[in-house]
């Protein structure tokens, strides 16, 4: 059998470790100004040279995110180990900024392994209504026995500040205020999610073909 071409055979590996539920078989191909779109102008990334940088944009409160986040997950689990997933709360709005402080709060706590998908439950499973520093205190205090004080001098920290500075920044510079979350970029160059005409099970399927054309572009000698 004649041999496939580079990016098809990385396509159809991807495919075979995407989320469920899944239909067998190669990925389609995802159309540029369909289902996804490039970021202008093309932004830095934060990775070593021969990595690829994945951005998820969310929010804790979007149950758009919160459905992207099982396929999300079982991708993550998957991913060549070259592939860097850097997770960005998006602020959007005012009232998204405690969900941020919370995410990057639990970061600076050595908690987001436990906390992140946690918290994705307690909002749209359990039906917690989570908006402020005190409703995220109470929780956290709960579910993970943090220390009152210490989430709370976390809370306001400089460092935690600053993280909620950069995530401002980054959602600018991506154009979140178009597309929204969920929102998935691809090496500072490319943009897909909810609003891109996919539905939430073949997102990160799309991000597997981006991610492809990226890995192409790596020199041999940084592979």
């Amino acid at each position: 059998m004649r041999s496939l071409p580079l990016l098809a055979l990385m396509l159809l590996s991807f495919a075979a470790h995407a989320a469920p539920p899944l239909a067998a078989g190669p990925a389609p191909a995802y159309k540029e100004g369909v289902n996804y779109t490039p970021v202008l102008p093309a932004q830095p990334v934060s990775v070593n040279p021969g990595q690829i940088e994945v951005l998820d944009f969310f929010w804790y409160g979007c149950p758009h995110c919160n459905a992207l986040e099982p396929y999300l997950e079982s991708w993550e689990r998957s991913k060549p180990a070259n592939v860097v997933l850097v997770r960005v709360p998006a602020i959007l709005q005012p009232e998204w900024e405690p969900a941020a402080r919370a995410y990057y709060t639990a970061e600076a706590l050595g908690l987001l392994a436990k906390s992140h998908v946690a918290t994705f439950k307690e909002i749209h499973d359990q039906h917690d209504n989570l908006q402020s520093e005190a409703d995220f205190e109470r929780f956290y205090v709960k579910a993970f026995g943090v220390d009152p004080q210490k989430f709370e001098s976390t809370w306001s920290s400089p460092t935690v500040d600053a993280k909620i500075a950069q995530a401002r920044v980054m959602g600018d510079r991506y154009g979140l205020v178009l597309y929204g979350v969920p929102s998935v970029a691809v090496n500072g160059r490319w943009i897909t999610g909810g609003d891109f005409s996919v539905p939430y099970s073949q997102i990160m399927l799309v991000v597997n073909q981006l991610v492809a054309q990226e890995l192409t572009a790596i020199p041999a000698s940084l592979k």
